[in-house]
């Protein structure tokens, strides 16, 4: 075990090390994390409006709120991509060392000018929500390197000594701004006269839609929750990696959502709320050993952690277990803590797939929200109900690892107590 150890630190370190020193990678997992409440507030405005109750659509009908949640869900989650591409590169600017503001505004400039559009009248919603996602974030992320080369190769306009810097930005920006907008032109209108007829498609139907198919699978999905735990098994965090299969699942959510809204089956069995069964009360899934801490443990110290940890492990935190115990590179407890959200990823995606629980809406659930009340959310009482089967199965693999730790530690409490 202790060789098994070494080599997942020889092995993991290093790669998460790379992932997280790649500065493209962070700022698109803090966008998304800003972008949170946008999402959170689009995706339960669909729900409202097309909620498949009949009492309540006649409610919302009768009442005018249809139109209010369809109005909200409109200018927010179906124009995901237009907040994508302005928080995007300002956050990934300022890692970058260049003026963020600037670097945002002509990252959204090149955005629309890639974008179809109704000259002077309109821009079609098609590619400003989740189909233009992956478009959002390569403009995104080719903007501000584009800038800073410029920059490093002086070419922008320099101004004298004295004169304000938001002048002198204003006047730095200007060459970048105009480079990226020939650029942008000559892209978009090489694109159209091919037969996806947008830079927007291209993307859509060459990268986008292959990784939906890929991501969204339990083989991709699950390396990715194995991935993550390992990580942290090793005291490296793993959000950066849920990160990379963000838009994925969010794309997914959104084609859910949008399905609810039509009336018709929805496609997809993993989306962005689709986590909450796989981590029950944080990555390893140890909402359950919380639970035999405080009321089986007979060690003084792992009783007092227990109820010390039961609560934040209901929100999805379990750094208290992690450390407090610790699980952080312990061999006794490495099999069930990567073997727990393994069997629940497993046994949510044959649950949802075999209809014993229906597909859920695409209504997007914070992490952080209490264990059952977020199953509810995402789908309902089917969904709880999976969550509670969930944290019994996890409470079982725990046992005997848990009693055997417990032993440990009440041994060395006895001895410590006898020498004194």
């Amino acid at each position: 075990m202790d060789k098994i150890m070494v080599y997942l630190q020889k092995v993991l370190t290093p790669m998460a090390n790379k992932i997280s020193g790649n500065k493209f990678m962070v700022s698109l997992a803090q966008t998304f994390q800003l972008l949170l409440p946008i999402i959170m507030i689009g995706s339960f405005a669909c729900l409202g409006a097309f909620l498949d109750i009949p009492a309540w659509q006649a409610f919302v009908t009768s009442t005018g709120l249809q139109f209010i949640f369809m109005t909200i869900q409109s200018l927010t989650l179906s124009i995901i991509a237009l907040y994508v591409v302005v928080v995007l590169p300002y956050q990934y600017a300022q890692k970058l060392g260049i003026n963020p503001v600037s670097a945002s505004i002509i990252s959204l400039m090149a955005f629309l000018i890639v974008t179809p559009h109704d000259l002077y009248t309109a821009i079609p919603t098609q590619w400003l929500g989740y189909t233009g996602l992956f478009g959002a974030m390569i403009v995104s992320g080719l903007v501000p390197q584009f800038i800073r080369f410029l920059i490093n190769k002086k070419i922008y306009v320099h101004m004298p000594k004295g004169v304000p810097p938001i002048v002198e930005d204003s006047f730095a920006s200007l060459v970048p701004s105009l480079f990226t907008l020939i650029i942008a032109v000559i892209v978009s209108r090489i694109f159209a006269s091919t037969s996806f007829g947008s830079f927007h498609n291209v993307i859509y139907t060459v990268i986008q839609t292959p990784l939906k198919s890929f991501g969204l699978s339990l083989p991709a999905y699950l390396t990715m929750q194995i991935l993550c735990t390992l990580l942290m098994f090793c005291g490296i965090h793993g959000n950066t990696v849920f990160a990379t299969f963000f838009p994925i699942t969010m794309a997914a959510s959104a084609e859910n959502l949008a399905a609810l809204a039509a009336g018709q089956p929805l496609p997809n069995i993993i989306t962005g709320s689709f986590s909450v069964f796989c981590q029950p009360g944080g990555i390893g899934a140890t909402f359950g050993l919380a639970f035999l801490l405080m009321f089986l443990a007979k060690s003084k110290r792992l009783k007092t952690l227990g109820k010390l940890s039961i609560l934040p492990a209901i929100f999805g935190i379990n750094e208290p277990l992690i450390f407090g115990i610790p699980i952080l590179l312990n061999p006794l407890l490495f099999i069930p803590y990567v073997l727990s959200p393994i069997v629940c990823t497993v046994v949510s995606y044959l649950s949802i797939a075999i209809g014993i629980v229906p597909r859920l809406s695409g209504t997007e659930v914070n992490w952080t929200m209490p264990q059952f009340v977020s199953g509810f959310l995402a789908q309902g009482p089917q969904a709880m109900i999976l969550q509670i089967v969930l944290v019994a199965i996890t409470t079982l693999i725990w046992f005997p690892f848990f009693k055997m730790v417990d032993k440990q530690i009440s041994a060395e409490e006895t001895e410590t107590k006898d020498e004194s």
